[in-house]
């Protein structure tokens, strides 16, 4: 799920690795994390995923309130949409960071 992805620049031997800490900066981060990537404009196409992901939590945490009030099954539920949120917004940044370097014409290699 959360695959390492190793970038090479073929004019510059440049080297960039996207590994588990690249998912966790893209959590954190989001948009921030494209702009130190210099990626601006997939920065802001980070921003607008950002806040349907972050529309998408909140309705799901308004539901698991209404339908699990304050049991341990809403707990759980609750928690379990909140990690989801930041793993789906770190796996969208590594995303854009691969597409962003392949379009600047990087090779790509699994790692």
């Amino acid at each position: 799920m959360l695959n390492s992805y190793r970038l090479d620049n073929p004019a510059t031997d440049e080297l960039l690795v996207l590994n588990r800490g690249s998912y966790v900066w893209g959590a954190l981060g989001g948009p921030l994390y494209l702009i130190a990537k210099r990626l601006y404009l997939l920065a802001i196409v980070m921003l607008l995923v950002m806040a349907g992901i972050a529309v998408g939590a909140v309705v799901g945490l308004t539901f698991s309130v209404y339908l699990f009030d304050a049991s341990l099954t809403g707990l759980i539920t609750m928690l379990v949409i909140v990690i989801g949120a930041f793993v789906l917004n770190g796996i969208v940044a590594v995303r854009l960071v691969r597409y962003g370097y392949r379009r600047k014409g990087w090779d790509e290699q699994r790692a």
